[in-house]
């Protein structure tokens, strides 16, 4: 029987070639997807790495124990001996020791830490010199910052005491990248605090204070130190070893340090989760682009072998007539095909191995490694079996026929279940997919390739209305004399070969087009979220001292208001609160971007939240302030319940409530409160008479208000008792339990009348210098209506109402569940320090000096996001990288329909040139020579363009394209219709071109048999 094999093998060259290039294909695209899943899980890893915070990057683990002493190496300490014994395989370790303190140099002090931590050296640049271990009689060495150093007033070689211990200055160091997690972020690098001049230097005069080994101190106690060790987790051990291993090793490291009593916390569990969940969607997401691939190369061998089996009908029969066991024929078969699919095996694991290669160098956000393992071969291996089953497949029709069915040239129709039975598993599959997909949740199972099996069903059923009409249409055109296109659509009506070829060409057609749509919908939906999240071209997050000095800083960066707005942005305290986005509305149309989602204009958003102010700010300047009341109350009723006088002021340094020494008498008097932050200038926000239990009726009658120095000079006026008599200056903090009046002439004044009660809340009046409720921009999705009234928390974390002046679908920054203010009239109704992000946008114009501009206003430059950056994160995302493999696996399996097309045509061709033969003698047209192979590509076009509409309206819900599975905006319903030409009519343009190279070399085939 081997002899036999080997010579079908060699006299049917082509064939056994032929499958064994589809069996190679079949194998490289399934051995590609795990070749490539695993080199983009190394990627996503890495990049998940560099965007993580150093808390997450490390397992901390610290000495239970303190020791006196200058913090020093304790690597020959049993610290590290536990530790070595604890620290899994492959984590690195950093060993360490700190003390808290205060250093006091000649020009002041500051509170920061005493640090030993190993290889600090190898990251700094240093003036002078690091610190060496010192011995008995030497002062200990240390390192400091520059912002410590000009802070302390120090320089190298210069002295100053940490604590009580004095220690010398043996360098003074700048970190060489501050975003290096062996900082640990803000832990020994302090960000810089926020003032009226700003600097670009990294760092803050908090900065840790590094040290050397030195010797025991004479006072043992003066310094208490602790030894520590953090673990971290690298780029390696993410590529040799899985989230599993890691997570389980880092439970027992936390696990074996309690019981050791080694304290010690990490985040390293939130970047394995990101990282866990990033593969697992990779993993799932390529499953419908190899899925695709494989069952088209499946089809293919269908279709190839099909057609070259039929063509060797008769000689089976005749071997069966002749007494050939069909057990021998099924060993021949098997036997044919079996040694193409076995070779296909290594062959195909390098192809896949190269696909994945160029597919990981042009797609993957971060360098990985394509290697060979067992996972690989695995599935190369059922690529290539996959393969060997579809050609017996086709085997099985023909050796299980009946000898008179096996000697007809055309092989008989067959009727029955048989018929049917793959269209019915087929739609069957599709629907339980298309089910799955659509009942929510994370798509599994068949779900992951519910858009393969709902192309494929429909290119069955379709294929299958294509031969029934085609019959039906040729016969009609053969009857008028058309015989060109009759004896084409005949000729494929009549051969059963016909049909699985159109089904591959629909899938290819459809799978090209739906891959393209959901690429091209990814795309916008990743460009309008970023536009949405983060709201302008340009988002830089700040530190400033209040929002005033926000305001005043970005206002003086840019007078004109031609490219930056500040903003605050604050979440709620309660689940069920409002987001809140404060803005410098007059800037607002102008810096941030435009969304159609949006469903208004900024231009109106503008318009509506800042109305006209019902009066001007209060503002003061002078470091004592001096309020003239006269107060009516009965002082033996009120007995030894107080009634003090406070004053609400905001200042470039913040909001703060200022109380009078003295408490409130019975009487005419002036009360002093000392605001020293009102020295420059404040505006006064509020003023309240704090009286917790009111025994009886209280009048307070505000006659004046003066600013002075504390000398006595630079009295100023700041509101007489006519201008407190304006009561359209003041509103009530509390309208309903408190009442506002004045009195005219010569004792004019503003009185405040507060009725017996016991009060939880101060009474008082605020400057009305804001409107009140604040009018505010509101998404749809709270359900307040235009004009009514909702509550939120201000800028300052305190619940107020805000007026409903406009609806909007989704607001800038914060997406479909907000309101948008106007940041000045905020800030004047705020009675608290800031509470929220700082952060100023930037239009795509900003000059290239703009962060040194806000710099030199004394903002601090956190951080920075832009729309671009955010949409490249996306695009660096698994669910990113899977439509980009599936996007190659779509463009590929163009190619294999053409090779089915090709083979198709290779495998009849001796068969159909004969017959065209014998018509063209008998009178048949040349034109008509050419047809049939067009047939294949037209109805593709045509059905692959309805299947794809089909599988688009069924699967588009449940196609995953963020990783956190979520976007603010909707996603669009219908991708660009020009892009998705751009692929398809190439592919199209491919199929027809092919079929009239087909056709015109059967024409030459038989112009030359025929001599016509």
């Amino acid at each position: 029987m081997l002899t036999v094999i080997w010579g079908a093998l060699a006299a049917r060259r082509a064939q056994a070639l032929a499958v064994l290039l589809l069996a190679v294909l079949a194998s490289a695209a399934a051995a590609a997807a795990p070749s490539y899943v695993a080199a983009a899980g190394q990627a996503l890893a890495r990049y998940e790495v560099s965007r993580a915070t150093p808390n997450e990057l490390r397992l901390r683990l610290a000495d239970p124990v303190e020791y006196p002493g200058v913090p020093g190496d304790p690597a020959r300490t049993p610290f590290a001996d536990m530790v070595k014994k604890l620290t899994p395989a492959g984590f690195e370790v950093v060993l360490g020791a700190q003390s808290g303190g205060v250093a006091a140099g000649r020009d002041g002090t500051v509170t920061s830490s005493l640090v030993f931590r190993a290889g600090v050296c190898e990251r700094v640049t240093v003036a002078g010199a690091c610190p060496r271990a010192t011995s008995r009689g030497q002062l200990p060495e240390v390192m400091v910052g520059t912002h410590t150093a000009a802070r302390l007033g120090v320089a190298v070689g210069d002295q100053f005491t940490f604590g009580a211990v004095p220690v010398r200055v043996a360098g003074i160091y700048q970190p060489l990248d501050a975003t290096d997690p062996f900082w640990l972020g803000a832990e020994y690098i302090r960000p810089a605090a926020a003032g009226p001049t700003g600097t670009s230097a990294v760092g803050s005069a908090e900065d840790a204070i590094f040290t050397a080994e030195a010797a025991p101190l004479t006072d043992d106690q003066a310094i208490l130190y602790r030894s520590t060790a953090d673990l971290y987790v690298t780029e390696r051990l993410f590529d040799t070893r899985s989230v599993a291993d890691l997570r389980a090793a880092v439970t027992v490291v936390t696990r074996d340090g309690s019981r050791e009593g080694l304290g010690g916390g990490t985040s390293l569990s939130s970047l394995l989760d990101r990282v866990a969940l990033q593969r697992g969607q990779l993993a799932d997401g390529v499953t419908l682009g190899a899925g695709l691939l494989v069952l088209l190369c499946w089809l293919v061998l269908f279709v190839a072998v099909g057609s070259a089996a039929d063509q060797r009908r008769p000689e089976q029969g005749l071997l069966l007539l002749r007494g050939v066991q069909r057990r021998r024929l099924w060993a021949l078969a098997i036997g044919e095909h079996a040694i193409p699919a076995l070779f296909a095996i290594p062959l195909g694991c390098l192809g896949g191995l190269t696909a994945a290669t160029l597919l990981a160098a042009h797609t993957l956000p971060a360098r990985a490694d394509v290697t060979v393992d067992a996972t690989v071969i695995g599935f190369a291996a059922i690529g290539a079996l996959g393969a060997l089953a579809a050609v017996l497949l086709t085997q099985a029709r023909m050796l299980s026929a009946p000898v008179v069915d096996l000697l007809r040239r055309v092989p008989a129709r067959v009727r029955g279940w048989r018929a049917t039975i793959g269209d019915v598993v087929a739609v069957s599959v599709a629907v339980a997919a298309v089910v799955q997909l659509r009942s929510g949740g994370s798509p599994s199972g068949l779900a992951l390739v519910a858009p393969v099996a709902g192309a494929l069903a429909a290119g069955l059923l379709l294929a299958r209305v294509t031969m029934i009409a085609g019959g039906a249409v040729g016969g009609a055109l053969l009857a008028r004399g058309r015989t060109a296109g009759g004896l084409a659509l005949v000729q494929v009506a009549r051969q059963p070969r016909f049909r699985p070829l159109i089904a591959l060409l629909t899938v290819v057609v459809a799978m090209l087009a739906f891959t393209v749509a959901t690429s091209e919908v990814a795309s916008a939906a990743y460009r309008d979220r970023a536009i949405v999240e983060v709201g302008a071209p340009r988002v830089v997050e700040v530190g400033a001292t209040s929002r005033s000095h926000l305001l005043a800083a970005v206002r003086a960066a840019d007078p004109e208001g031609r490219f930056a707005m500040a903003t605050v942005v604050t979440g709620s305290s309660s689940a069920a609160g409002t987001p809140l986005l404060a803005v410098d509305s007059d800037r607002l149309a102008t810096v941030a971007r435009p969304h159609s989602s949006y469903g208004m204009s900024l231009a109106d958003v503008e318009r509506k939240i800042r109305p006209t102010a019902p009066g001007a700010p209060v503002h003061l300047r002078g470091r004592l302030l001096t309020i003239v009341i006269s107060a009516s109350f009965d002082a033996e009723v009120f007995g030894g319940n107080r009634v003090r006088l406070a004053v609400t002021v905001s200042s470039a340094n913040g909001t703060r409530v200022a109380t009078s020494r003295q408490d409130i008498e019975p009487g005419r008097k002036g009360y002093v409160l000392q605001v020293p932050e009102c020295a420059q200038d404040c505006r006064l926000v509020k003023i309240d008479i704090v009286a917790p239990v009111v025994s009886r009726n209280l009048e307070v009658r505000f006659e004046e208000m003066r600013t002075g120095d504390e000398d006595g000079e630079h009295e100023t006026m700041v509101l007489t008792g006519a201008q407190f008599a304006d009561i359209t200056r003041w509103r009530l903090t509390d309208p309903d339990d408190t009442f506002l009046d004045a009195t005219s002439g010569t004792d004019v004044a503003l009185i405040l009348t507060v009725p017996e009660n016991r009060r939880a809340t101060p009474a008082g009046i605020a400057v009305a210098d804001a409107p009140f409720p604040l009018p505010v921009y509101l998404t749809r999705s709270t359900g307040t209506p235009l004009g009514g009234t909702h509550p939120y928390d201000g800028v300052d974390g305190t619940p107020t109402t805000a007026l409903v002046g406009g609806v909007a679908d989704r607001l800038p920054r914060l997406g479909g569940s907000g309101l948008v203010v106007d940041l000045e009239y905020a800030d004047r109704l705020a009675v608290a320090s800031q509470s929220g992000k700082e952060e100023v946008w930037l239009t795509g114009t900003a000059p290239v000096d703009v962060l040194d501009r806000l710099r030199a206003q004394g903002l601090v430059v956190q951080s920075e996001r832009t729309i671009t950056g955010v949409r490249q994160d996306f695009d660096r995302q698994a669910p990113a990288l899977a439509l980009r493999f599936n996007l190659f696996a779509a463009l590929a399996g163009v190619l294999i329909g053409a090779a089915g097309l090709i083979a198709m045509a290779a495998a009849e061709q001796r068969a159909r040139v004969a017959m065209l033969v014998a018509l063209r003698r008998q009178g048949l047209p040349p034109r008509a020579v050419r047809g049939g192979y067009g047939l294949p590509a037209a109805v593709a076009a045509v059905s692959g363009g309805l299947v794809t509409v089909v599988i688009w309206l069924l699967t588009r819900s449940g196609q995953r394209l963020f990783s956190d599975g979520r976007s603010p905006v909707p996603l669009p319903d219908w991708p660009d219709v020009g892009r998705l030409l751009m692929f398809t009519m190439p592919t199209i343009a491919l199929f027809a071109l092919t079929a009239v190279v087909l056709g015109r070399v059967v024409a030459a085939s038989v112009r030359r048999r025929s001599g016509r």
